[in-house]
């Protein structure tokens, strides 16, 4: 059959999401499409990827492969050049587009002159089909719409007629980089009469950028290439506008479209402001003249802003944009905002504010006192009482706070103020962002596990709720430039984090976690030992098997908090085991989910919200995990562990991927059912003794730098740097 459509998808070091974007076109429900690929001079696997995927596709692509990388202007030009069907369209490379979108689309073209729907931002939910009734379908005419096509504010999902742009020699203007779709759209836009509208349904979705920091994705490109491009482009298109017809309102939406970006890119909440300003403000001069019509339903301050930069006061625009900054803040405390207590902080937060001998603690974003801030903070009040401690935690009302801890409600006004006034700040995870650490201040950070899955900067792709991998990296760099220093256990555990955080060598801290003195000086202890089972309830006469799995990042509610979804059948392990143990079940700190475990009564104890594991460690003769650090702590006491790992494939593979041999590293055996965990259980004496090599292999790779005093060398070194101001830990 005859095809009216082909689809170009030019590309360059694509080769992360190029698979993914042929699989979208190879899977259309309607395959009456031509296909021209456009190699634009790639260095890296793209080639390779492309004909893997293709091998066994039903259609024979136009392959083009240029000499070099000339740009995307250029690439598009070329595919446009060889098209020989009525219609075609732009796929990014780095692009996807739903598997009944060209079906639709044909479907409505009906020898219109283009067809535009929505550019969707990313998402892993893609839908396999359709309803009509979610469809409406719009057709229009140029010019009673003729910025229709613009606002689209990309050259790609735009149905374009082939006779329109050969009869006039539509091109895009190869000068042009990073925004040269506008030259094409205009000129084609003075020609064509009518297009189709299709909405309510998701045809085209942006491909993820995985590395913010080295994507080749143009718009993510930094701003140094992005503007010079934009004005070159805002020129050009204002050169072409004067021509065509429309004039007007095509000249507004361009006009309007630069006061939009100007907004975006000095909004006065921009930490680079002063910089960019310094770079754009030639470019920016010659502009702002041209703008002018836009500007005036701006507000005043912003007028006065370009008008500095317009006649060359550049650092009176830099001054005025940092106050329209603090006015917003100034405003919100007169107005008593919410946010008032935040506004105070960033209004008034100086280098004088610190106080040379506070030190405040928060641990796992103040959910409760514990971990190795908990035992930095022990030592500390110990042997320097006369210094002053504040701990920060979610809710003080509702939470066992031991006497003597001075607590600071989160958010409050005297949060903001403590993270303002303290010398040191010690934390065993992320601080919020919006928290500034100022240069006469020192942040610990002791983090709260030897990693198994890969972290930050080492995972390819991010699938936690609320955010992206781009945007997960990005904040996750963010803050680990605040961290003055990073404790680590191993020197495994070193090696990972200078790459996963970011981190220089001599930043990180290679002494153990202050939370594992207490295995190392407390192992033996019987007393302890009897205390903490008491206060669990747990008779003494029963063995405790410590069930601690880790949360999985796509398992989430509506609410986007992460859930558990317990994949282990407690009767079978009640009716086997019940005799002998007791099994305490600790979910990771990021469950929000609670268990009910109210029917295995004198079996079963949910110890979630237990405040100190490692006191949980100790009274456990066996741990039972999947892929949570808990293994190397436990490690320390050479006690059989046992691997639940039921979805093992998916969690290396498709979620995290890990840092060493799942498979045969582990210091105990791997179980993927409830049936012979049990088994491995009741046979625990038996592998004990098989995998006691592994127990010290493990105990040697992971746990033998922990001497019991990682607690004494932080404080200390803490101590040191409050006493003596010019000394550097």
């Amino acid at each position: 059959m005859y095809n009216q459509l082909t689809i170009i998808v030019p590309f360059y070091n694509n080769e992360t999401h190029l698979k993914q974007c042929l699989e979208s076109l190879i899977n259309q429900s309607n395959q009456q499409f031509e296909l021209i690929l456009v190699n634009d001079g790639a260095q890296d696997l793209s080639e390779n990827y492309l004909f893997e995927k293709l091998e066994n596709y039903s259609k024979q692509p136009k392959y083009i492969k240029l000499d070099k990388n000339h740009g995307h202007a250029y690439a598009r030009n070329k595919g446009i050049a060889h098209v020989e069907t009525p219609y075609f369209m732009f796929v990014d490379a780095d692009d996807i587009i739903s598997p009944y979108t060209i079906e639709v689309y044909l479907k409505h073209l009906k020898q219109q002159d283009a067809v535009i729907s929505k550019i969707h931002d990313f998402s892993l939910n893609i839908p396999n089909s359709y309803l009509d009734e979610d469809l409406t379908v719009h057709y229009k005419k140029i010019n009673k719409y003729p910025d229709a096509l613009l606002k689209q504010d990309s050259i790609s999902n735009i149905i374009f007629k082939t006779s329109i742009v050969q009869n006039h020699c539509i091109k895009l203007n190869e000068n042009l980089n990073i925004y040269a779709d506008w030259s094409f759209i205009l000129e084609y836009n003075n020609y064509a009469e009518t297009f189709i509208h299709i909405e309510g349904v998701p045809f085209y979705f942006c491909g993820e950028i995985y590395d913010p920091f080295t994507t080749e994705k143009l718009r993510a490109q930094p701003f140094e290439s992005i503007f010079p491009d934009y004005i070159d482009a805002f020129k050009d298109a204002i050169q072409r506008v004067n021509k065509l017809n429309n004039k007007k309102s095509l000249k507004k939406f361009i006009l309007q479209h630069m006061v939009d970006k100007l907004h975006i890119w000095f909004e006065p909440n921009n930490q680079n402001n002063a910089a960019h300003y310094q770079f754009a403000s030639k470019m920016l001069a010659g502009i702002i003249p041209m703008i002018k019509p836009a500007l005036k339903s701006e507000s005043p301050l912003f007028n006065l802003e370009l008008r500095f930069i317009q006649f060359g006061f550049t650092q009176l625009a830099i001054k005025l944009n940092y106050k329209r900054y603090r006015l917003r803040f100034y405003k919100a405390i007169l107005l008593n905002k919410p946010n008032k207590h935040y506004a105070k902080y960033v209004l008034f937060n100086k280098n004088s504010d610190v106080s040379q001998q506070t030190v405040v603690f928060e641990s796992f974003g103040g959910s409760s006192y514990n971990d190795s801030p908990k035992y930095i903070y022990e030592y500390m009040k110990s042997h320097y009482p006369n210094f002053h401690y504040y701990w920060v935690f979610r809710d003080t009302k509702n939470i066992d706070i031991p006497e003597g801890v001075k607590p600071i409600q989160k958010q409050s006004a005297a949060y903001y103020d403590i993270y303002k006034k303290a010398h040191v700040w010690v934390s065993n995870a992320r601080l919020p962002l919006f928290i500034k650490k100022k240069s006469n201040q020192l942040y610990i950070q002791v983090w709260h596990g030897t990693p198994l899955k890969f972290l930050a900067n080492d995972m390819t792709v991010v699938r936690m709720p609320n955010t992206t991998t781009a945007t997960y990296k990005k904040y996750f760099y963010e803050s680990t430039r605040r961290w003055d220093y990073l404790v680590s256990p191993n020197a495994y555990s070193t090696t990972i984090f200078q790459s996963a955080f970011w981190m220089a060598r001599n930043q990180i801290l290679e002494i153990g976690y202050p939370r594992n003195d207490l295995l190392i000086n407390h192992q033996h202890d019987q007393e302890l030992h009897r205390k903490i089972k008491d206060k669990l309830e747990i008779p003494s006469d029963k063995k405790v098997i410590l069930y601690a799995p880790t949360w999985r990042d796509d398992e989430y509610s509506t609410e986007n908090k992460y859930i558990s979804n317990l994949k282990l059948d407690i009767n079978q392990l009640r009716n086997r085991l019940g005799d002998t143990y007791i099994v305490l079940f600790r979910m990771h700190y990021l469950i929000s989910n609670e268990l009910d475990l109210s029917q295995y009564t004198n079996f079963a104890i949910d110890v979630s919200k237990y405040n100190d594991i490692s006191e949980l460690y100790l009274i456990s003769d066996c741990l039972i995990t999947d892929y949570s650090s808990v293994m190397f702590d436990f490690g320390i006491l050479k006690r059989p562990q046992i691997f639940y790992a039921y979805d093992m494939e998916k969690y290396s593979t498709d979620l995290r991927g890990f840092y060493f041999d799942y498979l045969n590293d582990l210091p105990g055996p791997i179980y993927t059912n409830t049936e012979d965990l049990i088994a491995g259980l009741e046979n625990i004496k038996q592998i004990e003794q098989h995998y006691q090599p592994k127990i010290n292999q493990f105990y040697n790779r992971f746990c033998v730098i922990e001497n019991g005093k990682a607690s004494q060398h932080l404080g200390d070194l803490i101590a040191n740097r409050i006493q003596n101001t010019d000394n550097k830990i």
